[in-house]
């Protein structure tokens, strides 16, 4: 049997271990900061971007500890929506798409982790317990459990309803290192190419992108299994309300359509970026970080150097043919730039 807690012990924790982290900033990560940024960049400019490996890898290690255990105890039901989107691929528009769809539109809550659960996070006892059935229960009867996991990683046995969502790695590679640099690593942020570097390899957060997405893709055909593409959302966002919602077996009239797509929007949920934000992380963790950032296609253009670019590119494009995996991903790097030009 899974263990349970409630959304007020998860509150309770999240504030403890917040409160904990920002007085240890004030006291050892603040005053040390730029001493160490300094002799950092001299390490790097000496030795390369291999002396930010040890933090890339703790980070990676404390990030993936929960992938193998995620469900184990516990068996997702009909009822349940798994939205196993990429680090960094959108992961909390879709959650909050089925969310929004799961609520008719009328979806409410002080912060996304009081109403969804999930079992993969480094912590999940921030987040509502995945064994809550009863919490901020919706008209619909189905409930949003949030996940980075591969296809080989979840129960895709259950009769749960799984969406899995992939994008441009780059521009994957480019929101998460904005969003690590302020949620976990502060002053020991590596540099771009360290950092992209080390996301193309199988070490990296959530595990690397090109597994991640042959996976999924050759379960697509599932039914109940929705697969989807960043890119593909973003070019029509009404459309994939109404593809998911279908999937989803929740008819929508128009006007929640439209209701959903406002609430979801890149606007509306940039100012809801508190709801979504995660408590500190480590004691380098600074204040001021956004987790609904850009949300375009072609973030990482320009970001890294062409040479890491080429490589990291390679790279996934090695392992999805390892896998045998077709999908169009050269497609997918053409549409870079168009949304952000």
């Amino acid at each position: 049997m899974r263990d349970m807690w409630t959304i007020e012990d998860a509150r309770r924790l999240r504030q403890r271990d917040g409160a904990r982290r920002a007085r240890l900033h004030a006291l050892i990560a603040r005053p040390l900061s730029r001493p160490l940024e300094r002799v950092l960049s001299i390490a790097a400019s000496l030795f390369g971007g291999r002396v930010y490996r040890p933090f890339l890898r703790r980070a990676a290690r404390r990030m993936n500890a929960q992938q193998l255990t995620a469900f184990l105890g516990y068996e997702p039901d009909a009822h349940d929506v798994i939205c196993s989107a990429y680090f960094k691929a959108g992961t909390n528009w879709v959650m909050h798409i089925c969310y929004q769809i799961a609520h008719l539109g009328e979806g409410r809550f002080d912060h996304i982790q009081d109403v969804v659960a999930w079992p993969d996070a480094a912590e999940p006892r921030y987040w509502r317990s995945v064994a809550d059935h009863d919490a901020a229960a919706a008209a619909t009867g189905r409930r949003v459990i949030k996940a980075h996991l591969s296809a080989d990683l979840v129960p895709l046995e259950s009769p749960a309803k799984f969406i899995a969502v992939t994008r441009d790695p780059v521009d994957c590679a480019a929101s998460g290192y904005h969003f690590f640099a302020k949620l976990y690593f502060g002053a020991l942020t590596p540099t771009p190419d360290a950092w992209l570097e080390f996301f193309g390899s199988d070490e990296t957060i959530a595990g690397p992108w090109h597994h991640f997405t042959a996976t999924w893709w050759a379960e697509r055909h599932r039914e109940n299994v929705l697969f989807l593409c960043f890119e593909d959302m973003k070019a029509q966002p009404v459309e994939a309300i109404r593809r998911i919602a279908k999937f989803l077996d929740v008819p929508l009239t128009d006007e929640q359509v439209v209701r959903i797509a406002d609430v979801t929007s890149f606007d509306a949920m940039k100012q809801m970026n508190a709801k979504f934000y995660p408590v500190r992380q480590t004691i380098w963790s600074t204040t001021g970080g956004k987790i609904i950032r850009k949300g375009t296609v072609g973030d990482g253009a320009g970001m890294f150097s062409n040479a890491a670019t080429e490589r990291f590119r390679e790279r996934m494009a090695k392992g999805l043919r390892y896998a045998d995996c077709k999908l169009p991903y050269y497609d997918m790097q053409d549409t870079a730039g168009k949304d952000s030009a």
